[in-house]
């Protein structure tokens, strides 16, 4: 009888190991689904919205005609849009700049678009690269919306800025919107976001209670 009571014992344990790993996994994969399907605020609030007019998009496209028409290796050219300008307040900084482009996919594969954003103060422009502004697996007439977001740029004190794009190339896609949102302060932690990064340590935790169980036995 005692060893039988000895060999349930582990068992136990081991399916309380199991169970507790498998509502992690559970956690992690569900996690970042429901974080995409959740609005995202890219800072405290959002103090601006500009959208880019027709005659902005089609010197965009005027500007891809003459890429494509480089030899190989030449530096392509580029397109800017000024928005209009705003004022920016030093303590409610840093401002995060999020860019949308909106178009119709040409033909089945990948697509995306190379831009970015940046600010003019006092005449100066810092620009801010727009990474990851792609998708994969589309199809030939599929309407997609590409999203990039700048590193955001804090100020010392109370300016006027403008919001500037950047255009270079556009990839499989017919570009039929471009707007740029302006965000002040920092990102807020979404709830998932903090809830995965306490999942390491309560992994360890279990983990560790366990294996002290077992030298107990």
């Amino acid at each position: 009888m005692h060893a039988l009571t000895s060999t349930r014992g582990p068992g136990r344990a081991w399916g309380w190991l199991v169970a507790a790993s498998a509502l992690l996994g559970l956690l992690l994969g569900v996690g970042p689904a429901q974080a995409q399907e959740t609005a995202v605020q890219w800072g405290q609030r959002l103090v601006g919205t500009q959208e880019l007019p027709a005659e902005a998009l089609a010197r965009f496209l005027q500007n891809q005609e003459k890429n494509a028409q480089l030899q190989p290796g030449a530096e392509p050219g580029t397109e800017t849009w000024s928005g209009s300008e705003m004022p920016l307040a030093g303590a409610d900084g840093p401002y995060t700049l999020v860019l949308r482009a909106t178009g119709v996919v040409l033909a089945d594969g990948d697509t995306g678009v190379r831009m970015q954003t940046g600010w003019v103060f006092d005449g100066s422009t810092t620009r801010l690269p727009m990474p990851g502004m792609a998708q994969q697996g589309v199809r030939a007439g599929q309407t997609v919306e590409l999203v990039g977001v700048s590193t955001p740029v804090g100020l010392n004190a109370d300016r006027k800025g403008v919001p500037v794009v950047e255009f270079t190339a556009a990839a499989n896609l017919r570009i039929e919107r471009v707007q740029i949102d302006v965000w002040a302060g920092q990102r807020p932690s979404q709830p998932v976001e903090r809830i995965m990064s306490w999942m390491p340590m309560l992994f360890g935790v279990i983990a560790l209670g366990f294996f002290l169980w077992l030298r107990r036995q």
